[in-house]
Parts: structure tokens; sequence; C-alpha cells
């Protein structure tokens, strides 16, 4: 009888072991999104990589004007294809797609 007792405490133990191991992981998991988030979400990052197809990394701040697209705003300030610069565009100033507005910001790279 003492033997069962002493398995069922070992099994008890693994259990916990197991248990402690799969909460550290999910606390790793949850870190590491965390640190993705705040990445992601710091200024510079994108800015860094949208110029990594350009010579220069001047800038021109630009105030939008009613009728204006990214792809003519593309074409106004640059003479690479438009395409390109328009996802540049779009990572620069953390924009999700190509709608922009009057009055808006941008950091266009020149």
């Amino acid at each position: 009888m003492a033997s069962h007792i002493s398995r069922s405490s070992g099994a008890v133990q693994a259990a916990g072991a197991k248990a402690h191991v799969r909460m550290w992981l999910i606390v790793l998991a949850v870190l590491v999104c965390l640190g993705v988030a705040l990445a992601s979400h710091m200024p510079g990052i994108g800015e860094q990589a949208a110029y990594a197809g350009y010579e220069s990394t001047e800038v021109v701040h630009y105030t939008v004007r009613p009728g204006d697209t990214l792809w003519s705003i593309a074409d106004r300030f640059t003479d690479a294809p438009a395409a390109q610069v328009v996802e540049c565009l779009k990572a620069v100033n953390g924009l999700d797609d190509s709608r922009i507005v009057a009055g808006q910001h941008l950091i266009i790279p020149v």
C-alpha cells in the first residue's frame, strides 16, 4: 500500500511540473506578443525600412490638398515607380491603405 501512495504522489508531482512549464510557456508567449506589438508601433522603424530602396533619406513634410491621392503625390515628388513610392508612403506614414484626406500631414521621402 505504501508503494501505491508514492506512485500516486509522483504522478501528482509530474502533473504539477507540467502545469508549471505550461504556465511559463504561456507567459513567454504573451511577452513575445507584447514585444512585437510595441516594436511595430515605435516611430521610425517603418520609416527606416521604407527608405531601403531610396538613395536619399531626405524628407518633405506635406499637407494633403483636396483631390490629392498617394499616386499623384508619388508622381509629383519622385521619379521612382509610383507603385513603389505609394507603398513607401503607406509604410512611412503608418497607413493601412491608400486613403488620405485633405489636411492630413504626410512625410514624403525624396
